[in-house]
């Protein structure tokens, strides 16, 4: 059944760090309703060694209320759109350290106007620095026209143009035309964000367009890939690490 979105506190040990470090990784992938944990928390735990992983920003991400999250130590919140029998998916951010806040949103419009709606996940951070971090995880409105593609991303730039400091915004935006193309341009000039410049065939496409993608401000990606992980979802994960600019 659909159920109005929610926002979820998953039960976690301890996130130990007060702050995300100077130089912190983050990871954006649409894991497809995962339906095998293993795969998932192994590979959470390699990019946690390789890649200072401290930032997760799942879609499609599947959870019970008293399950904890795949990795140890990380506080873990969801914006949930849809819930079948005890089982939750939604949006998902997981942070070595507890955010400052959280707050769930469901898109205004459904998808294919009877479907379910979907939601998108805002967290503030604090920074090595003392900054506060203002992140956005998207799960962008799909089977629609594009009038109302262009007013769910107006909704979010409105929660969003009053932070002055570093932010990131990322997502499966379903940029899949060229005119939500030129709506997520727009929207990320009037915010001044800078888009993060993946390789070709790296991250899902659709009718030529990527549709995972990240945006950042007041930060410097160090380095960043795209992993080719078919066998566990049909997109693949975006991972980055980002640096606190002077």
């Amino acid at each position: 059944m659909f159920k109005r979105p929610k926002l979820i506190h998953c039960p976690e040990s301890s996130a130990p760090n007060p702050h995300l470090s100077r130089h912190f990784g983050l990871l954006c992938w649409n894991v497809n309703k995962r339906r095998r944990s293993g795969p998932y928390r192994r590979l959470f735990e390699r990019w946690r060694q390789e890649w200072n992983l401290e930032l997760l920003c799942l879609q499609e991400a599947r959870l019970r209320r008293e399950a904890p999250f795949l990795l140890e130590g990380f506080a873990c919140y969801a914006a949930a759109n849809l819930r079948i029998a005890q089982r939750y998916y939604g949006v998902l951010n997981a942070s070595a350290s507890r955010p400052l806040d959280s707050q769930a949103f469901l898109s205004e419009g459904r998808e294919g106007f009877f479907g379910p709606r979907k939601s998108f996940l805002l967290q503030r951070h604090r920074l090595a620095s003392g900054a506060t971090l203002l992140l956005l995880n998207v799960h962008g409105i799909n089977f629609r026209e594009n009038g109302q593609y262009d007013r769910e991303l107006e909704r979010m730039r409105k929660l969003l143009m009053h932070h002055k400091g570093p932010m990131i915004v990322t997502g499966d935006f379903n940029g899949w035309n060229p005119g939500r193309q030129r709506r997520l341009k727009r929207f990320s000039e009037l915010l001044g964000l800078e888009h993060l410049d993946l390789p070709v065939g790296g991250v899902k496409h659709f009718l030529g367009h990527p549709l995972d993608l990240i945006f950042y401000r007041a930060l410097d990606p160090r380095r960043f890939d795209v992993p080719f992980l078919s066998d566990l979802s049909d997109h693949n994960p975006i991972l980055v690490e980002f640096t606190e600019t002077d």
